[in-house]
């Protein structure tokens, strides 16, 4: 979903002084009357019209204890499988999930990792 732009946020709050409701903001506006409900909210609380576009997309699910229970793991076996380093980790992942993250900047240097294809 994309952020309300800056001089929207504006012209919502002004209308909101000047004693509009929310429902008669939203039709102007052009977005659902929860969004206009949540530009002053968020204003209110953060005294700021800039959007929040760091909390948006997806998290990641390498926590930093499973960047370094895997970078443990491959230390300790830098043969080990893919398959062999996934299965020790506390949650099922998959083989081209673990072979991401340890492809990461900074993480194994190229080549390092050997595939194995799951059957």
């Amino acid at each position: 979903m994309r952020a309300i732009p800056i001089p929207i946020r504006k012209r919502i709050l002004e209308l909101y002084e000047r004693g509009k409701s929310t429902r008669e903001i939203a039709p102007f506006s052009g977005f659902c009357v929860a969004a206009v409900r949540r530009v002053r909210q968020q204003f209110r609380e953060r005294r700021t019209l800039e959007p929040q576009t760091h909390r948006c997309g997806r998290k990641t699910l390498l926590t930093e204890e499973r960047k370094q229970r895997l970078q443990r793991l491959w230390s300790a076996q830098p043969d080990a499988t893919l398959a062999e380093l996934g299965a020790h980790l506390n949650r099922p992942f998959r083989t081209s999930t673990i072979d991401l993250w340890l492809r990461r900047p900074g993480r194994v240097p190229r080549g390092a990792v050997q595939r194995q294809r799951s059957e």
